[in-house]
This record gives C-alpha cells, structure tokens and sequence, in this order.
C-alpha cells in the first residue's frame, strides 16, 4: 500500500540548521515530502489545540498532530509528550521503529542497510529505545 509523507511549513519553517533544510528540501523537491500549507480555517484549529494542550506541544507539534488528525493519518514523533496528547486524541502514532520497519517492508532499505542506519542514529540519539533498537539490529543482520 504506498503512502504519502507529508509535514506542515510551521515544522520545516523551525529548521534552521542550513544542512538539514538542504536535505529536507530535497526530499521535497524530489515529491518523497509534501509540506502542507493550512488556510485561515485550519490554522484556527491549530491555534485551539495549541491553547488547549497542557503538554507544552509547540505551534508546529499541534499542526502535525492536527493534520494526522484531520486526515485519520499517522503522527511520526519521538515525542513522549506530544504521542501521548495525540494518543488520548485518537490520533494513530508512530515512531522511528515502525519507520524502519516500513522501510524494510516496501523494500526502499536492505535489512542490513536498516540495521546500520540504526545503529548510526543509536550514536546520535540517546533517548532511542535502546533494548529495542538492538533487538531489531540484531534480527535484520541475521535476515
């Protein structure tokens, strides 16, 4: 089943480091990442959820969360605040591990080539579930 990605310009628009805006927007030029723009409507909405969050959910979390609502998507975050608000909210949510999975499944990364992406994102990212991201290195290295 092929699937759509997509963010909100509130979320590319707080990317500030120059090298990652040069690789997001070739994944937008390239049509792998579709930045959706909200009108006045749905920017209201937003706006409401942000007011009424009591998690400190930023502007750009709300429009995510928002528009994986508003079009009964998945929300992708390795935030624990921000999936569990979602959560409560009926809002299917998601981290980097079912990411990698999917990468394995639709074939778009080798098991091997998951469990090295992983590993190298284990060394950047400390709050990873560790026990979790081994298990599954382990088991795509021995696919």
């Amino acid at each position: 089943m092929p699937c759509e990605i997509c963010t909100t310009d509130l979320v590319i628009s707080e990317t500030t480091r120059p090298e990652q805006l040069k690789i997001v927007q070739k994944f937008i030029n390239s049509k792998k990442l579709g930045v959706v723009s909200f009108n006045a409507a749905d920017f209201s909405q937003v706006i409401s959820l942000h007011t009424s969050c009591t998690n400190n959910a930023s502007i750009a979390d709300c429009s995510v969360w928002y528009y994986a609502k508003k079009v009964d998507g998945r929300l992708l975050t390795g935030d624990s605040k921000l999936r569990s608000a979602a959560q409560k909210d009926g809002v299917k949510v998601s981290g980097i591990l079912y990411l990698f999975d999917n990468l394995i499944e639709y074939n778009i990364l080798s098991p091997k080539e998951a469990a090295e992406n992983l590993e190298a994102l284990m060394n950047l990212n400390m709050r990873l579930p560790k026990g979790e991201c081994e298990s599954r290195i382990q088991f795509w290295r021995n696919k």
